[in-house]
């Protein structure tokens, strides 16, 4: 989490406008990194030699870095080299998630456990964001989502970068963020990042062909799959769950219970068993 200035007057905000400003100005930041350059080089020449940014909130009001012109800077240099890599998909259930734990804190707590102690992966679950990893972001501060994204990606006092790290990681595939009123420093907004996989592998290590493979009333396998070899499907979003049905060639028909299917495996092994894993 990035902490921004203290506590002002409650406004009024456009909470919708600035989460849909965080997930423009990230996909902008990761599909072209360079483009954020000018907009740090605006922040460094604005910055005394104490590290503060001077009426970066409002006429005379400056805001006190820790680490000062050298975090702006690695910034900086950081987006000069950064390749770009592709953007992400906004996802109504992963911003749920974070906006719930951003009404959470309204109140004025800070950090990643909810109220109740839960995790940011364990909200991800309650909203049903599908996924197979899951990261979170938090600012507390910034009133712009743009502000919102170059502090993180800035990430002054936090020695790691994770904040950095989290908008580059090219392994996600989705985000999502929600904003609120926060009592401690004004405004937090939260984002979360999901990977998603949405392929279904089938390996056929048995002795005949594996013909069909149904999810609800849809053959998905395709054309028969002979014996040792493996076949990727891509599924939508829709079908990651439900009940598989399996045909082997001589075989009675065979069905499997209804459960996540996205992101796993379907081996037949080679005295024809069965088995769904996941990587």
């Amino acid at each position: 989490m990035t902490l921004g200035s203290s506590a002002y007057a409650y406004e009024a905000y456009d909470w919708a406008q600035i989460e849909q400003d965080i997930i423009t100005v990230q996909n902008q930041a990761r599909q072209d990194p360079a483009s954020l350059i000018p907009l740090l080089e605006e922040r460094l020449a604005n910055m005394d030699d104490a590290g503060r940014i001077l009426n970066s909130c409002g006429p005379n009001c400056h805001l006190q870095t820790r680490e000062g012109k050298q975090a702006v800077q690695e910034a900086i240099d950081f987006l000069r080299q950064q390749a770009a890599i592709p953007s992400l998909e906004a996802a109504p259930n992963v911003a749920q998630a974070a906006k719930v734990h951003a009404q959470d804190q309204a109140s004025g707590s800070t950090g990643h456990a909810g109220s109740d102690g839960s995790t940011a992966a364990q909200r991800l679950d309650r909203t049903g964001a599908l996924n197979i990893s899951s990261g979170e972001n938090i600012a507390y501060g910034p009133s712009t989502g743009q502000r919102v994204v170059l502090d993180l990606i800035v990430d002054d006092g936090v020695p790691s970068r994770g904040h950095r790290t989290n908008i580059f990681d090219p392994s996600w595939t989705h985000t999502g963020a929600g904003c609120g009123p926060h009592a401690g420093y004004r405004i937090v907004c939260v984002i979360n990042y999901t990977r998603f996989m949405n392929q279904f592998n089938v390996v056929n290590n048995g002795s005949v062909n594996l013909e069909a493979v149904t999810l609800g009333d849809m053959n998905i396998l395709g054309d028969a799959l002979s014996p040792g070899e493996t076949r990727e499907i891509t599924l939508s979003a829709e079908q990651c769950e439900g009940s598989l049905g399996l045909q082997m060639s001589g075989y009675l028909p065979a069905s499997m219970p209804s459960s996540m299917v996205c992101g796993s495996t379907l081996t037949v092994d080679p005295d024809h068993y069965f088995e769904l894993s996941f990587r």
